[in-house]
């Protein structure tokens, strides 16, 4: 049996703290739907609205158990905003430092498989097409942080614009960021053929 934590933001999070199964309504909850209960052990401690440093923050002030066998992270999106909107300047070389010393925390602390999910955006609306040149350089440093903490890594922006390409945008996403229940069941099919590599 897999333990499985999930971190991240609010497309992690799903208002999981109101589900009585604390697993939310996103991706998390589907991927419970496709395990049986004796194959996994789904945790969700995704947090609406965090970047990359909140969950480093909340992770060293309520720690992290060890027997974590798979850990998954999707963080990134909202420290865009961060660096568009504020005269703050996050990416890259903060974002970078965070989340280096995120995985650094998480590989010292447990002996779980990492999977860092990249952060996606989508077309719709137009205002988000400033965030594509920071989008493109979170994934590059995750990418590179991939290979460098032998994670598995899932590009995410790009399958799920593929997929907006073929069924509409509408239909994978309700606001540009966050994901509708098809979008929801697509990041889940792909993590868990993602997970079953990982164990095999």
């Amino acid at each position: 049996m897999a333990n499985c934590l999930f971190l991240g933001d609010s497309i992690t999070d799903a208002g999981h703290l109101f589900d009585p199964a604390n697993l939310g309504e996103g991706y998390v909850s589907v991927l419970a739907e496709m395990t049986a209960a004796d194959q996994c052990i789904l945790c969700n401690r995704g947090h609406d609205g965090f970047t990359v440093e909140q969950v480093l923050r909340m992770l060293k002030r309520d720690g992290i158990e060890k027997h974590w066998d798979i850990i998954s992270l999707l963080a990134g999106i909202n420290d865009i905003p961060v660096e568009v909107y504020t005269s703050h300047h996050r990416i890259p070389d903060e974002f970078s430092q965070y989340y280096t010393e995120l995985l650094e925390f998480l590989s010292l602390r447990t002996n779980a498989r990492l999977i860092l999910i990249e952060p996606f955006l989508f077309s719709i609306p137009q205002e988000y097409q400033n965030w594509q040149p920071y989008l493109q350089m979170e994934s590059s440093i995750i990418r590179n942080l991939a290979l460098r903490f032998d994670a598995a890594l899932l590009p995410a922006n790009e399958i799920l614009n593929h997929a907006a390409s073929i069924h509409g945008v509408r239909q994978i996403t309700v606001d540009g960021i966050h994901l509708t229940s098809l979008g929801n069941r697509i990041l889940a099919e792909t993590w868990m053929e993602l997970y079953q590599d990982l164990k095999n």
